[in-house]
């Protein structure tokens, strides 16, 4: 989601970050891991500055440099020491390695939570969030642990800290003035931090000023107005004083700059200048409004114009600076933010509407008030009042078609939504409240906002939407947004890719002659079943990937792009898009990318991940050992197993490697096979579990070779660490289907006679959705003479046609004949799928 990638590499000199090959870089040392990102220190910087970046993690032995997701930053390597390290208990853990670089920003970089990974021998590793912001930045110096020790730092400035220990305190003094009205906002998970932070404020005597925990995720926003001029105490700690160490870190802004807690609408029309109503504090021209209290705390209104973006690339894209879980990784938004000489306030998301936008008049809270729409629209709503419930009331046609979508939740509102479609008498027809359903449990997409309902309209008349809030009665205010889409059927997908990890953090690493993979993960919106083929755009020198398909229904496939042999080494972002066909129109997607954020322990447990900035990888030299297919393209009949044909190649390594066929339709049973370097090749087959036949379609599998020993006992190959992977090549697979549908004929039995003819209804009910014609012909026995048919065609999208059989005068007589009714469809466009029915036929004078 966002820009380009660029790469600042460190290779003892400095070099301004951009899309660079590592050229002298060496090949990765047989037993060294893909590098992986822990922490660092400090999570951000000031635009224009220059500071010292520290990182801590696993396998980065041989580092080269860093890798921002924006253009122009500056890196030079400083050294790697040694830094002190605890459990979140506060036991006692062996000691960090930290590399030390120093890093000038650009007095252009982006604002937000931009990216920062590091670059080894090895390859490129995970991201972590770094903030990029205008105010001056501090780091915590300890101790800070009480009131006389409180580190002294400045109003409108940033200090980057960490809880060390469960029981760790940390203490903050600033000076401010009566009156003015201080924001103090601690990152936590939105930076990849795990602490539960909580903020209290004190003034120099001791008074409690005010406290927070919990404001967006384990995110604290403390508010205050200063009631005297002199010196105030910002306490930080950990909720409950159980959790700590070096994975919970924050970063603590203290400021009188702008903070936006809403803005209504949260959507708007492409290509238009919206007048919207900002609900936030210290914003400039703000009134208060007493109505507005978001955790005790009275907020202010301000008018502002949002200039939406009309170019349709940016309306495809997630062009937000802020947190974004998977959840709303099918948005499409921009970053809405307000200035002030003190600063830029935090991003608020504005989405793009994909219809005409209707607001919440207020006073529509029971049926008698139902707020009159016309359909199709996108509702923005807001639950402003106690037991708030919103009624909305539209016509609509008999057979008509709407789509009912509600968006809270993964707007960022904290607002457990529901909404109910009703009659024109109030009678409930569907409720419709929390999205269970996940994409799978590394891409963790179930969510607390309604699922998404397609009301085929019963007759013609009046109806109503209703829309609440589980939590009506004690969760309402100014942040408790909301919108609906309805709509017709509007196809439409977007796609996000991963790492195949489902356990860890990772970068993506792909050797000379072989192949990565990433998981796809594809939101199928408005009805969309079409096929997507992924390809590669601008790809560095020496990278390709091969078109490879997601057939229609899937919604988790992979992709594996290649390098070849001489590729030179070389990191960072890669450009992936998919392409279908809807309608006779082609849409165009990038694919989006995403990150598990910290490690799992088992598989199938659902991880935390969030979506990253860009979609990265790096290129280095020759695996150990490589995967050669020997066939690159299959066609399989509906049932059949897949079985994909492989060799070893390996130089000097002599262990054995286990193969198994990953990606392709669901449903399929892996069965892997040991490979040893030398021997002849073996056969890596998916096998359909249970006997249940494969949907037919166009499908990319790949091989993934592992040298993860069996028995766990034995130790790994020498020369290799303990689960060396490598990826073939993409194999293209066509699953072909026995029939496309059950075909009839009728009448079953006709009579025709000379020189007349005769009309037969041929009629196919479709097995699967696929936009197929069936030709259909009749194929008569040698003994008939003198009847003809010609052929017809049942067209793509309909299930009957006519098919008319006419006898000469001079016609032989042949009472109950059996003619073959043969249906053909073309599957692929390449492949004939024969159907026959039988038609007795009876040729008389």
């Amino acid at each position: 989601m966002g820009s380009r990638s660029f790469v600042a590499l460190v290779l003892g000199a400095c070099f301004i970050a951009g899309a660079t090959s590592l050229a002298n870089a060496q090949m990765m040392a047989p037993g060294q891991g893909s590098p992986r990102i822990s922490h660092i220190g400090p999570m951000g910087g000031q635009t224009g500055q220059t500071f010292e970046i520290r990182v801590a993690g696993s396998d980065l032995a041989d580092v080269q440099g860093l890798h921002f997701n924006f253009p122009g930053v500056k890196v030079e390597a400083v050294g790697t020491g040694t830094e002190k390290n605890i459990d979140k208990k506060g036991k006692p853990l062996p000691a960090l390695t930290v590399h030390r670089f120093n890093v000038t920003l650009p007095a252009n970089a982006p604002f937000g939570i931009q990216e920062v990974r590091i670059i080894t021998k090895a390859g490129i590793s995970n991201a972590r969030a770094f903030v990029v912001g205008d105010q001056k930045e501090f780091v915590e110096e300890e101790p800070n642990d009480d009131v006389p020790k409180a580190q002294k730092v400045e109003i409108n400035s940033v200090v980057n800290g960490g809880i060390n220990g469960p029981t760790d305190v940390d203490y903050y003094a600033f000076s401010g003035k009566k009156g003015q009205r201080v924001l103090v906002s601690c990152l936590t998970t939105s930076i990849d931090s795990r602490l539960p932070a909580e903020l209290q404020l004190y003034s120099s005597s001791g008074a409690y000023l005010g406290g927070n925990r919990g404001y967006a995720n384990n995110d604290a926003l403390l508010d205050a107005v200063l009631p005297d001029d002199g010196e105030y105490f910002v306490r930080v700690h950990s909720f409950s004083y159980t959790l700590g160490g070096v994975e919970y870190y924050y970063r603590l802004q203290i400021t009188t700059a702008p903070w936006i807690d809403a803005i209504f609408p949260p959507i708007v029309e492409p290509g238009k200048d919206t007048q919207v109503t900002v609900y936030g504090r210290n914003l400039p021209g703000g009134k208060p409004a007493t109505e507005a209290v978001v955790q005790g705390r009275t907020l202010e209104t301000a008018t502002i114009t949002v200039k939406a973006p009309a170019d349709p690339l940016n309306q495809q894209r997630l062009a937000f600076s802020g947190f974004a879980q998977p959840y709303s990784s099918m948005l499409d938004g921009f970053d809405q933010r307000i200035k002030s000489p003190v600063g830029q306030s935090n991003p608020f998301m504005m989405n793009y509407a994909r219809a005409p936008v209707v607001l919440d008049s207020g006073n529509n809270d029971d049926l008698a008030s139902a707020q009159k729409i016309a359909v199709p629209c996108v509702i923005a709503g807001r639950l402003e009042k106690k037991a708030d419930k919103d009624w909305y009331a539209f016509s609509a046609k008999k057979g008509q078609i709407l789509n009912f979508e509600a968006f809270a939740e993964r707007l960022g509102a904290p607002l457990d939504l529901y909404f109910q479609v009703r009659d024109e008498k109030g009678s409930l027809i569907t409720e419709q409240e929390d999205t269970t359903e996940s994409m799978s449990p590394q891409f963790f997409t179930a969510t607390a906002d309604p699922s998404r309902y397609r009301f085929v309209v019963p007759a013609d008349g009046r109806y109503h939407l209703v829309v609440s809030s589980k939590e009506a009665y004690t969760q309402f205010g100014p942040r408790h947004l909301y919108t609906v889409n309805i709509t017709s059927d509007d196809p439409d997908f977007r796609l996000v890719a991963m790492p195949l990890s489902q356990l860890n953090p990772e970068g993506t690493i792909v050797n000379h002659a072989g192949g990565a993979a990433f998981n796809v993960y594809v939101w199928r919106l408005g009805g969309f079943n079409e096929e997507i083929t992924l390809s590669g755009e601008d790809l560095a020198p020496g990278l390709g990937l091969k078109p490879q398909v997601i057939a229609p229904g899937v919604k988790q496939a992979n992709v594996v792009i290649h390098a070849d042999s001489g590729a030179n080494p070389w990191a960072g972002a890669i450009r992936i898009v998919g392409t279908a066909t809807v309608n006779g129109k082609k849409l165009t997607r990038e694919v989006r990318s995403a990150t598990i954020t910290w490690p799992v322990q088992l598989p199938n447990t659902p991880s935390i991940t969030r979506m990253d900035r860009e979609l990265v990888l790096a290129i280095r030299d020759k695996a150990a050992y490589s995967l050669v297919l020997g066939a690159e393209k299959l066609t399989i009949p509906q049932g059949e197993k897949i079985s994909i044909p492989v060799k070893l190649v390996a130089g000097e390594f002599k262990g054995n490697v286990t193969v198994v066929a990953l990606g392709g339709p669901p449903g399929l049973n892996a069965l892997p096979v040991t490979l040893t370097p030398g021997m002849a090749g073996g056969t890596a087959v998916l096998d359909p579990k249970g006997g249940t036949p494969i949907a037919p379609g166009n499908y990319t599998i790949f091989l993934r070779g592992s040298t993860q020993p069996i028995n766990p006992k034995q130790p790994p190959p020498k020369g290799a660490p303990a689960n060396y992977i490598q990826i073939s090549m993409p194999v293209s697979v066509t699953i072909v289907p026995k029939q496309l549908g059950k075909v009839t004929v009728a009448p079953m039995n006709a009579k025709l006679a000379q020189g007349k003819e005769v009309e037969i209804t041929v009629r196919v009910a479709r097995q699967f959705e696929l936009p197929i014609p069936f030709k259909v012909e009749a194929v008569f026995p040698p003994g008939v003479k003198g009847v003809t048919a010609q052929p017809v065609t049942i067209k793509a999208g309909e299930d009957e046609a006519k098919l008319l059989i006419t006898a000469a005068p001079d016609a032989a007589i042949t009472p109950n004949t059996s003619v073959t009714i043969r249906f053909t469809a073309m599957f692929n466009d390449t492949i004939p799928v024969v159907h026959e029915a039988k038609l007795v036929l009876s040729i008389g004078k």
